[in-house]
């Protein structure tokens, strides 16, 4: 979904986009589509004058508006004014006979009949009212290029009023996506056993969230900035009418004037980094710049990620991919900030970031360290009792923010104890979350650099064991993590390194250089397909057998089923996960320890992943494991929207004809005798294969440890 040349949506009021019944990747599509005709894009439901989604009822409409706190009442699109209608002289005549949409005055005038609006006129008076309408008709209108009148396409039309005394807002639809921390069935079936009391007391997490709600486009940055009330649009008629209140920072500065804090100007703000200079769409997406970690505004940066998690507690999915694109952008800027000016020509960071910013900095003096700051909704945040217990149920492995909320607020839980007591022998808890529970301490402590390469090289020695591959052939570098983190050497042109020998590349948060890591990921790969295919079962097997696996909470051999081919594309949005090789997901723990000194082995157990891809296709297996979470979702979303194809971690395949792509073969293959001016790329290591990949996806290669997306 493109914007259509010539289609200017800057007139409209406020556009919304309704992510019920539908599918992430069409809302993500239906946003930026807006955002690039130049329209209002708001995340903030009371700020919108425009809702559009996949709805054809008008109850349900209402109902999805209520339960995002905006109460409305049926009524009529707004009437426009009108010049004063023309009227037309006509003769008398006895036998003649008047339409009943005409009126004749005495004079023998007679007024025209009203016509009903023809084009998107009526929907720029919506000062009191919302429409809610089909997504059709931001589609239809993006492709014939200029605005279609709603009522074909109109679902609801409501007046805004005052919510009902004693009435709380419906409650919110599940979201379509759930975030889950583990590949496992995240159902709760019903207790059977008498739960404490529901709590069915009001959250105070959507009060205190209000003010960090933003759109996607603003106007420049003026003084009243540090306000953290919503921002208002550029037409104040689109605003509720609230009584001004003036907000003053905690401390005033005093080292730098207002005139110079707020200056706009491009010669006040420091040179932008390259990637900002980017064409456009290009700076939009955070897999085309290099994000280091430990950012300049890394201090500012962890409060943003407070309030991002906090709204992904709320299951509002729309806020944490918008709070995840601000962060990553700001990430990625290598100024330490000193103007709000410098977030507002950030791509992703609106003017509510700004403000954000400005209530930071100003809540200290200047010369404090940056730690020091804070701003009221994070402290908010941190006191608040609802959010505490969740991310205490969150924290569950194979618990996401749904499941926890349904544990909190449905079944009265407060805590672990709750869950063991009235969850673990009532039907409640599915196994992954059983082991979840009991381990629960134990999976939050991080795991070294120096134990992670510990236990990665037990998985390789257990691997080469299952397809007996020959002592001899073992290579010190087949695991790929000796010498420096960010050098991986795969054994390239190594005479001690054998092509018969299995690899196995540490992923995660460890390949992008973290000291200590949540879990352990480990990719396996063979340049054989025979050896791959059903590896996962056979590694397994042997590594329970010697103790090191204490529990296998899922075990998938996808990727073996349908013989280790590239997921097929058959044009559905949604049904597959991002990852569909084979892979483990278990519980580790040494089973060395001293049994004089203990009876029960004490060695805490460890969260460990293991995955098998064939060598074909290793290079995207490495990459969709190796970026941060924002970096990984605009890879998939550069790929889909500017070249048309679907990437995964099991290939690459073009959207249209459903072809595999293959980006990660040698291009050049060397038979010793270079000719003139042949640009040779024969290395077939699995870096070379991903290095290739990402040239071939049109992001350009980066070493893993610049891909830090906050």
């Amino acid at each position: 979904m493109a914007a259509a040349a010539g289609l200017d949506f800057a007139s409209l009021p406020p556009i919304f986009i309704l992510e019920a019944n539908l599918p992430a990747d069409e809302m993500h599509d239906a946003e930026d589509a807006v955002s690039e005709a130049g329209g209002q894009l708001t995340y903030s439901p009371s700020e919108a004058r425009i809702f559009v989604g996949r709805l054809t009822q008008k109850k349900r409409a209402a109902f999805e508006l209520r339960s995002r706190g905006l109460w409305t009442e049926e009524g009529t699109l707004p009437q426009q004014q009108q010049p004063p209608r023309k009227k037309r002289k006509r003769k008398r005549k006895p036998s003649s006979s008047r339409s009943e949409t005409e009126s004749e005055h005495e004079d023998g005038v007679i007024d025209a009949p009203e016509q009903a609006p023809a084009t998107h006129d009526a929907l720029l008076n919506l000062k009191d009212h919302v429409v809610v309408l089909k997504l059709k008709w931001l589609t239809k209108s993006l492709e014939t290029g200029a605005f279609l009148p709603p009522e074909p396409y109109l679902v609801y039309t409501g007046r805004i009023a005052e919510k009902p005394k004693d009435e709380t807002a419906a409650p919110a639809l599940a979201a379509s996506i759930t975030y889950i921390k583990a590949n496992a069935d995240d159902s709760t079936p019903a207790s059977s056993q008498a739960p404490p009391a529901q709590n069915t007391s009001t959250s105070s997490l959507p009060s205190i969230l209000d003010g960090t709600k933003f759109t996607s486009s603003s106007p420049p940055v003026s003084q009243s900035i540090a306000s953290t009330s919503p921002r208002r649009f550029r037409d104040q008629k689109y605003a509720h009418r609230t009584t001004p209140t003036t907000t003053h920072p905690a401390f005033h500065r005093t080292t730098t004037s207002e005139h110079d804090f707020f200056d706009t100007s491009k010669s006040s703000l420091p040179t932008p980094p390259k990637w900002m200079l980017e064409p456009h769409p290009r700076a939009n997406y955070a897999c085309l710049r290099s994000t280091f970690a430990n950012p300049p505004n890394a201090p500012f940066i962890a409060h943003l990620s407070k309030i991002k998690e906090a709204r992904l507690l709320t299951l509002d999915e729309i806020g944490v991919r918008a709070y995840s694109t601000s962060i990553a952008s700001l990430s990625a800027y290598t100024h330490k900030i000193s103007t709000p000016a410098e977030i507002t020509r950030l791509p992703g960071c609106s003017e509510k970031i700004a403000a954000l910013w400005v209530e930071w900095f100003t809540s200290a003096a200047p010369d404090v360290p940056d730690s020091d700051r804070h701003l009221r909704v994070t402290d908010a945040l941190d006191a608040d009792e609802d959010l505490r217990i969740l991310k205490t149920f969150w924290n569950i492995w194979g618990v996401g923010a749904d499941t926890a909320r349904k544990f909190y607020y449905e079944r009265g839980w407060r805590d672990l104890d709750d869950v063991v007591e009235y969850g673990w022998h009532s039907g409640a808890l599915n196994r992954v979350q059983q082991i979840g529970v009991k381990f629960y301490d134990e999976f939050l402590v991080k795991i070294p650099r120096g134990e992670v390469e510990e236990i990665s090289d037990v998985i390789l020695r257990h691997a080469r064991l299952c397809r007996d591959v020959p002592e001899g052939c073992w290579s010190n570098k087949a695991n790929g993590y000796r010498g420096n983190w960010d050098k991986v050497d795969d054994g390239r042109g190594d005479p001690d390194w054998d092509p018969r020998d299995m690899v196995c590349v540490i992923v995660g948060g460890y390949r992008r250089g973290k000291n200590e890591c949540g879990d352990v990921d480990v990719i396996l790969s063979h340049r054989d397909e025979e050896v791959t295919k059903d590896l996962v079962v056979d590694v397994v097997r042997s590594l329970e057998e010697e103790k090191y696996i204490t529990h296998t909470l899922t075990l998938h051999t996808t990727n073996s089923d349908r013989d280790q081919q590239t997921l097929p594309f058959k044009g559905e949005r949604t049904g597959h996960g991002f990852d569909t090789l084979d892979k483990a997901l278990c519980v580790w723990q040494d089973p060395v320890f001293d049994e004089e000194k203990h009876e029960k082995n004490p060695n805490i157990h460890k969260r460990v992943d293991i995955i098998v891809s064939p060598w074909r296709t290793v290079g995207a297996a490495v990459l969709g494991w190796s970026g941060a979470t924002t970096n990984e979702r605009d890879i998939r979303r550069w790929c889909r929207k500017e070249k048309g194809w679907k990437y995964d971690s099991s290939g690459v395949r073009d959207r249209g004809t459903g072809a595999v792509l293959d980006f990660e073969s040698p291009r050049v293959m060397s038979d010793g005798k270079q000719k003139e001016g042949e640009v040779l790329d024969d290395g077939d290591g699995w870096e070379d294969r991903e290095r290739r990949l990402m040239e071939g996806l049109g992001i350009g290669w980066r070493p893993a440890n610049e891909r830090w997306t906050g």
